[in-house]
């Protein structure tokens, strides 16, 4: 895919962060969300739901409580906004059926999906769900909506202050015919509408399509009843690339050495949806660590159920337990927050959050 970088940017110019990304992930032919196994052992990249079931079957059982709390209302429908392979869909949903076989005939099942690779793959996983491209395809209903390491996905612009004035970061070529980052000569066009608070920042991270989706489903939740749970990296500090990285066979590379055959995410900027949300006067719970919200839910007693019926996998439980939890894993990189239309309902997972 280097090629058609280097043609592409020979033809028109250099290109933005954004459309940078959106073609290495989503290209039709080259997109590395469409390639065969991008997602788990034997791919670039493993994400919570891959490492142990615990986890979809947590976030599941969840749900059901918010269903129980909101007094069960009709029509429930279940949304996995880039459901990767629908294993966490699939955990979620049998957690369900365990402790109420009435709801699990109730469930609409739905992704929010754009590559056909994964479409495939969560339909064989979960053969009555639907897929969308588009959000505002959800039915009505009320909505018990999550979306686990997806906005971190999404394309973003990236901007650094020189002179006074925001210039955005494109891709140009080098002299040795490889891809570098470079800074426009003009100010960004984007500098009027920048959040103030992001310009106290060396490099502003943007992200249009995160507003404006955070945006539609919120309004949504707030018109039909219902609760928007997002996991995903959180942004602390930013290094030389912002916080744009890639991820190739486990391990963090140069985002710009293997276009199309590496995961590209940048970490998603929470304070933000915590504006976005309370602008919209939606109610907002965390964020918290994953680790805390997952301790909330009781991963540590379905840890025990699970060695106690399986002994023999009580070393890999424990290990996958440590991946999920651990400060030094992804206990204390992710961040769960909790957007909901009911001021009186608690979200389980956020108690003492």
């Amino acid at each position: 895919m280097k090629e058609y970088f280097l043609k592409k940017i020979k033809i028109q110019g250099p290109i933005t962060v954004s459309d940078y990304m959106s073609d290495c992930l989503l290209a039709p032919k080259f997109g590395y969300y469409n390639k065969k196994n991008v997602i788990g052992a034997k791919g670039d990249f493993i994400t919570s739901p891959e490492i142990s079931q615990i986890f979809g079957e947590l976030i599941g059982l969840s749900f059901v409580d918010y269903w129980y709390k909101s007094k069960k209302p009709k029509s429930p429908i279940l949304v996995d906004i880039g459901g990767g392979n629908g294993t966490m869909m699939k955990d979620a949903l049998r957690a369900t059926e365990q402790v109420d076989k009435i709801l699990i005939d109730k469930i609409k099942p739905i992704f929010i999906e754009s590559s056909e690779t994964l479409i495939k793959k969560q339909k064989n996983n979960i053969p009555k769900s639907q897929s969308f491209s588009d959000i505002n395809k959800i039915p009505n209903g009320f909505l018990m909506i999550y979306a686990n390491e997806f906005f971190d996905a999404l394309p973003i612009h990236q901007f650094s202050k020189v002179n006074n004035n925001w210039h955005e970061r494109l891709i140009d070529i080098n002299s040795n015919n490889d891809l570098q980052f470079i800074y426009d000569k003009n100010p960004s066009p984007y500098e009027a509408i920048l959040p103030e608070y992001l310009k106290n920042n060396e490099i502003i991270e943007f992200s249009p399509a995160t507003i404006n989706i955070i945006s539609s489903i919120i309004k949504k939740i707030l018109d039909q009843g219902g609760i928007f749970l997002i996991i995903d990296y959180a942004l602390n500090k930013a290094d030389v690339f912002g916080s744009l990285q890639a991820v190739k066979d486990h391990k963090y590379i140069n985002p710009l050495s293997a276009p199309g055959k590496s995961d590209l995410s940048s970490k998603v900027n929470f304070n933000l949806i915590v504006k976005i949300a309370k602008e919209l006067n939606a109610n907002v719970h965390g964020p918290i660590k994953q680790k805390k919200f997952l301790k909330n839910l009781g991963i540590d007693m379905r840890c025990k159920q699970l060695i106690k019926r399986n002994p023999h996998k009580e070393k890999t439980i424990l290990n996958d337990y440590y991946r999920l939890t651990s400060d030094k894993e992804m206990g204390n990189l992710f961040e769960v927050i909790a957007i909901t239309s009911n001021k009186q309902l608690e979200p389980a997972g956020f108690n003492n959050g």
